[in-house]
C-alpha cells in the first residue's frame, strides 16, 4: 500500500477517505488516523461484551476485504494498545460514543485515540451502525486489502421514534424478540385479572377486572422510574378486554369487549377520570389507535379486522387470514403494522398485519404465561400479560435482537 503525504480530503459522516505517508517501522497511529490493516498484518484486536455475533461479523468483513484475521476478545480481557471496540463495552471510549446518541435511540461509529468504536443504544442499533460503518469502509477506505481509517471518521443516527420491529420487517431482516421483564401490577380489592394496556411518552396503562367482569380499574406507572402515579375508581368495563391510548384527545380508551364489544369507555389520562361510554359501529375485543394515522384499529374474537378514523366511522371492513391455532387476545401498532398478542399453551405470538388488512408474519415471543395486550409507547415495544390472581399484569419489554452478518 502506498499512503499520501497528507489528507486531502476528510472522512467525516459519509465523507470519504485519505491516505497518509506510508509509515516507518510498525506504526498503527498516526496523527491522520489508525492503520488497521497493512500488508496482510493487523495490530488490532476486536473488543466486545455480550453481542458476539455482531464482533464476529466485523471480523469476517476483515478476512474478507483485507486478508486479515483479527483476534476476538471479552471485554473484561487485558486492554490492548489497538483495539476495534464492537457494541457497548466497559472502555471509556464507549462512554465518549454513547454521547452521540444520548437521551435518543441509534448508532455512531468513530475513532476515539487509537480504537474505533462501534456501538449503538443495544445490540440491534450496533449491527445496523455495523452495516452503515462497513459500507463506508468498503467505499472510501480501502486501498487495496489495506484500511486506513481517519482519525475523523464518522457515522451515525439518532431517533426518538425507532419503530424497530417495524423497522426490521420492511427491511425482511432476521431477528427474535426478548422479553424483558419491567414491572408488575398486583391485585388489589380482588380486582386482578390483566387486560388491556397502553402508553404514551411518560406513563404506561394497565387495566385489570374482576374475574365476574363487574368492577375494572386503570393503574397508571411512570415509564421512568416504573413508580405508580395514579389509578381509577372502580367502574364497569365489562370484560374489560383491551385499551389504547388515544393522543388527539390524551385519553385512553377500555374495549369492553364480548358482549359489550361495541361499548368503550374512555378515561382522561391525566387524572384518570371515568368518562361517559361510547358507542361504535362494530364489534371490539381488541383495539389500538394510531396518532400519524389518526386511525383506529379494531378487532375481534380473532377474525374482524376494521379500521376507523378518529371518530370511529369505519374506512376498512376486512377478515383476518392468518390462522395460528392460538388464542386471540388485544392489540397494539405503529405507523407500519398492526401486532396483535395470541396466547398458547407453550408460548406467544405476535401475528402482524399492515394498515391495508394483509397478513404480513409471525413472531414468537418466547414466554408461557397468558399474553393479554400490547402497545408501543416511547419508542418502544412492550406486551402485558396475565400472571395469576396473586401476581396480576406482568408487564415485559419486548426488545428485537439482531445480529449483523457480513455478506461480500
Amino acid at each position: 500500500m502506498r499512503y499520501l503525504g497528507a489528507f486531502v480530503a476528510a472522512c467525516v459522516v459519509f465523507a470519504a477517505c485519505s491516505h497518509p505517508e506510508e509509515p516507518v517501522g510498525p506504526q498503527v497511529v498516526t496523527d491522520d488516523g489508525l492503520i488497521v490493516s497493512n500488508a496482510g498484518e493487523s495490530s488490532f484486536q476486536i473488543v466486545y461484551s455480550s453481542a458476539k455475533p455482531n464482533a464476529e461479523g466485523f471480523a469476517a468483513f476483515l478476512a474478507d476485504c483485507c486478508g486479515v484475521q483479527v483476534p476476538l476478545v471479552r471485554d473484561n480481557a487485558d486492554v490492548s494498545d489497538y483495539e476495534i471496540i464492537i457494541g457497548e463495552c466497559d472502555r471509556p471510549e464507549c462512554a465518549e460514543v454513547a454521547k452521540d446518541f444520548a437521551g435518543t435511540f441509534g448508532y455512531s461509529a468513530r475513532v476515539v485515540g487509537s480504537r474505533l468504536v462501534i456501538m449503538g443504544t443495544d445490540a440491534t442499533w450496533t449491527a445496523f451502525g455495523l452495516r452503515a460503518a462497513v459500507k463506508k469502509l468498503r467505499e472510501e477506505c480501502l486501498d487495496g486489502k489495506d484500511l486506513f481509517v481517519p482519525k475523523d471518521f464518522e457515522v451515525k443516527q439518532a431517533t426518538d421514534d425507532p419503530q424497530m420491529i417495524a423497522r426490521l420487517i420492511r427491511q425482511k431482516y432476521d431477528f427474535t424478540l426478548n422479553p424483558v421483564h419491567i414491572l408488575n401490577c398486583p391485585p388489589k380489592d380482588g380486582i386482578y385479572v390483566a387486560q388491556g394496556a397502553a402508553g404514551d411518552d411518560k406513563y404506561f396503562y394497565i387495566s385489570m377486572r374482576s374475574s365476574d367482569d363487574t368492577r375494572a380499574k386503570v393503574y397508571k406507572y411512570s415509564i421512568k422510574t416504573k413508580d405508580l402515579a395514579g389509578e381509577s375508581a372502580v367502574f364497569n368495563a365489562g370484560h374489560c378486554n383491551d385499551m389504547t391510548f388515544d393522543f388527539a384527545r390524551n385519553q385512553v380508551i377500555v374495549a369492553h369487549g364480548h358482549s359489550e364489544g361495541r361499548i368503550l369507555t374512555p378515561l382522561d389520562a391525566a387524572t384518570l377520570e371515568v368518562k361517559p361510554n361510547i358507542t361504535i359501529p362494530v364489534g371490539s375485543g381488541a383495539i389500538t389507535y394510531n396518532a400519524s394515522r389518526s386511525s383506529y384499529a379494531i378487532s375481534q374474537g380473532g377474525s374482524t379486522f376494521y379500521v376507523a378514523d378518529g371518530n370511529f366511522k369505519v374506512t376498512l371492513n376486512t377478515k383476518r387470514t392468518d390462522s395460528t391455532g392460538y388464542t386471540a387476545q388485544g392489540m397494539g401498532s405503529d405507523d407500519s403494522y398492526v401486532y396483535f398478542p395470541m396466547s398458547g399453551s407453550k408460548d406467544n405470538v405476535l401475528v402482524v398485519y399492515d394498515w391495508a388488512g394483509k397478513f404480513v408474519t409471525t413472531l414468537t415471543v418466547p414466554l408461557t404465561i397468558e399474553s393479554e395486550s400490547m402497545f408501543y409507547a416511547a419508542g418502544r415495544y412492550y406486551v402485558t400479560f396475565y400472571a395469576g390472581s396473586k401476581v396480576g399484569a406482568s408487564l415485559y419489554e419486548i426488545i428485537p435482537v439482531h445480529y449483523y452478518s457480513y455478506s461480500k
